[in-house]
């Protein structure tokens, strides 16, 4: 496919004003994290023609399925995608590239002073050339960090995985003298995390802005309550009642497992909560929502076929609406989630590796941020997991102070980017 033959998704309609593009990588998060700004952005400069660009047409498949982020898209404006992949060999794929790359830059130059926002510097081609022919038109580029959890989210990972090389920046950027025109992040909490983005490019000297939570800004708010409403009538519509327990699901990838304590940890940790929960709780529905690559994991299909399909089954309704549905949620993996500081009651069962242990004790990673912590390989795992279950497992104070401290420190404000951009 190419940006030629694939169907923008639909979208609010197209402003006259500046043209403002949004880089995605292949992962969902960016777009997640993107969308509230952009459409607080919308809603303070509605005349702006906002675009999402994607090269990965995997990625354009999920958004394209999720019904919250379609419903926030369809506010502010459009996605597009820009991919390869198609029929013809080499030829048909360099072809597919080159129209892609001139369909690109003629929406960089058809009007004055563009806006660019990605989650690297631009540093590297073809994101050098974009950045050039915006400056060329009057226009700007920032590096927009492409999430909102804290820097100790990455706490394991960074245990496990080497830390990105060191790039250098292009001729033509080492022409201009700088990779970037300000930096835009979302709290004090990771700076550290998105320091790492200097190994990309150039990061200094350059003005760096925080601007609080994007999740709590007002027009992502009014759609997620919008959201939550219509999933309430949609299962009244299947027949459950007002009144029916819900519980919600993270389901992680397989290969998340590198981070935990066995190769097995993500497929025995999904199996027993989702067991435990049902045998607790015979008549509540589960909602799980798998990773994006996780989809069409067997442990998943296995766990389901279980405790049987009417009990337990895949959804893909956004996070924070299967939060607010939900009495609780239930995490295998210390995924972004735990860490969102969301409202509503999270249960983190991640069986983390011995070294966790050692440095935080018998807490969640996410400690202070409000989940609940339960360990799958404890031997009273059930009675711990019950009590979770009950409300007074989250009124102690030490599990939300962080989350409480963040919250106080980042009311979101889109003053700074309007004001960058000029």
């Amino acid at each position: 496919m190419s940006a030629l033959t694939l169907p923008d998704i639909p979208h609010s309609g197209n402003g006259k004003g500046r043209m403002v593009i949004f880089f995605l990588s292949p992962r969902v998060i960016d777009f997640d994290t993107y969308l509230p700004v952009a459409m607080e952005m919308k809603a303070a400069r509605p005349d702006w023609d906002i675009r999402f660009v994607t090269f990965s047409t995997e990625n354009y498949d999920i958004i394209g399925k999720n019904p919250t982020l379609m419903a926030g898209l369809h506010r502010c404006g459009r996605l597009q995608c820009f991919s390869s992949a198609g029929p013809g060999g080499f030829i048909g794929r360099t072809l597919r590239r080159l129209m892609s790359l001139f369909s690109l830059v003629f929406m960089i130059v058809r009007r004055p002073k563009p806006i660019l926002f990605q989650a690297r510097p631009f540093a590297q081609m073809p994101y050098s050339l974009f950045y050039a022919l915006s400056r060329l038109r009057g226009g700007v580029a920032f590096l927009l960090w492409k999430n909102r959890s804290p820097d100790v989210v990455h706490h394991i990972v960074w245990q496990n995985r080497e830390k990105p090389a060191q790039h250098q920046s292009s001729f033509l950027n080492r022409l201009i003298g700088r990779d970037i025109d300000g930096l835009i992040y979302y709290h004090r909490e990771q700076k550290d995390n998105v320091s790492l983005s200097g190994r990309y490019g150039r990061i200094e000297n350059v003005p760096w802005h925080s601007i609080g939570l994007p999740h709590l800004f007002p027009r992502w708010r009014e759609l997620i309550d919008d959201e939550v409403a219509a999933a309430h009538r949609d299962l009244e519509k299947e027949g459950f009642p007002a009144d029916t327990e819900i519980y919600c699901f993270f389901a992680a990838k397989p290969f998340s497992s590198v981070n935990l304590r066995t190769a097995q940890s993500v497929e025995e940790t999904f199996a027993l909560c989702l067991k435990t929960l049902c045998d607790l709780r015979p008549d509540a529905l589960v909602l799980i929502r798998p990773h994006p690559l996780a989809v069409d994991a067997v442990h998943i299909k296995a766990g389901i076929e279980i405790v049987g399909s009417k009990r337990a089954r895949i959804s893909f309704i956004h996070p924070e609406v299967l939060i607010a549905l939900s009495r609780r949620a239930i995490c295998d993996n210390p995924t972004n989630i735990i860490f969102s500081c969301f409202p509503g009651k999270i249960i983190d069962c991640s069986d983390y590796p011995d070294s966790h242990y050692a440095e935080f004790g018998q807490v969640s990673l996410a400690h202070g941020y409000g989940p609940v912590f339960v360990n799958p390989v404890a031997v009273d795992f059930k009675k711990q997991f019950a009590s979770a279950l009950e409300d007074s497992a989250f009124d102690n104070l030490a599990l939300h102070s962080l989350k409480y401290e963040l919250l106080a420190d980042s009311e979101p404000d889109l003053t700074p980017v309007l004001e960058m951009v000029g």
